[in-house]
């Protein structure tokens, strides 16, 4: 029996499974290189890791966290990063912008007065999403972060408070959200 180049991999890929280790070569085959933006940005970056978001059982986005500190030593308040999501789902600009409000102060973000400075930004900022869309943030620690949407540059945001605080959203250890963190953040594969 000949076996071809698709049918190796398969095996490989079942036997992967059988060690239960394919959901990270099934994860990792479909992660993109590090976008251009990062590999000008970060110096030695590399995929820290990557997860999904579900709200009851339904996909919300798949993330991917790339810097350049080991998992264990990664944070996020020092360490410049660049966060993708890529959703599943289409979202109103607006919804993106409260939500991410929510999530700031459940972290103990900022005032109840930023918080409100922060949604205005935001809805300034967010557009609408729809399914297969990608929203990023490249953060440099202390100065802000830029967003872009489906690799397009966005909007920058120049204020360190308010992009540290949209960072958290997901990688503070406090975030609603703790197993996306540790999977993003190379804690668990």
């Amino acid at each position: 029996m000949k076996l071809t180049a698709t049918r190796l991999v398969q095996n490989a890929l079942l036997c992967l499974a059988l060690l239960g280790l394919a959901p990270l070569a099934n994860a990792n085959s479909n992660l993109n290189p590090p976008p251009r933006q990062v590999t000008q940005t970060i110096d030695d970056a590399k995929l820290m890791g990557y997860g999904t978001l579900r709200w009851f059982g339904l996909r919300v986005y798949d993330g991917q966290l790339w810097a350049n500190a080991e998992p264990g030593d990664f944070n996020y308040k020092r360490d410049p990063s660049w966060l993708e999501l890529k959703y599943a789902r289409d979202f109103d600009g607006s919804d993106i912008a409260e939500r991410s409000i929510d999530e700031m102060e459940a972290i103990g973000a900022g005032t109840k007065e930023q918080r409100q400075a922060w949604l205005s930004k935001l809805n300034s900022i967010f557009p609408n999403v729809k399914k297969g869309h990608t929203l990023s943030a490249l953060f440099t620690p202390g100065k802000g972060m830029q967003l872009f949407r489906n690799g397009q540059p966005l909007a920058r945001v120049d204020d360190p408070e308010l992009a540290e605080a949209f960072m958290g959203i997901w990688l503070d250890p406090k975030t609603s959200a703790p197993e996306m963190r540790r999977e993003l953040i190379g804690l668990k594969r």
